[in-house]
């Protein structure tokens, strides 16, 4: 399992009508999100696998997270969490990117969380949540 849990393709996969730009810049650029979209509104995911409550945020990607917000962008959090029994998406707003680095999924309110694997998961208010 790769280190985003495999969010990316299990996003690719559900919400085909989006155009998804994979970004790799850790060379170049830190702290950038993994994921830009665009489906009639542009932006960005910062893709996250968890085992337990603990979230690794680095100091990079809050800042460029809450940079880009300030400038009006649109960006989340996809945090996946596999466990023995469960895997759940939360998905957060990049405000509270902080938070979650710091205290874990549940330092803050998730816009959503679904549980049962991405074939349970809402994928129509994921979309919902993502476009608004």
């Amino acid at each position: 399992m790769t280190k985003d849990g495999g969010l990316r393709d299990v996003l690719r996969l559900h919400l085909p009508h989006f155009d998804f730009q994979p970004i790799e810049m850790f060379l170049l650029a830190a702290g950038v999100p993994d994921l830009n979209f665009c489906c009639g509104k542009e932006g960005w995911i910062e893709l996250k696998m968890t085992r337990a409550n603990a979230v690794t945020v680095r100091p990079a990607q809050v800042g460029w997270i809450e940079r880009r917000l300030r400038h009006g962008g649109r960006v989340f959090v996809a945090v996946r969490r596999l466990r023995k029994n469960a895997d759940e998406l939360w998905l957060y707003h990049g405000r509270d990117a902080r938070h979650i680095g710091a205290g874990g999924l549940t330092a803050t309110t998730p816009l959503g969380r679904w549980d049962g694997g991405p074939a349970r998961w809402d994928w129509l208010g994921i979309e919902s949540l993502l476009l608004r």
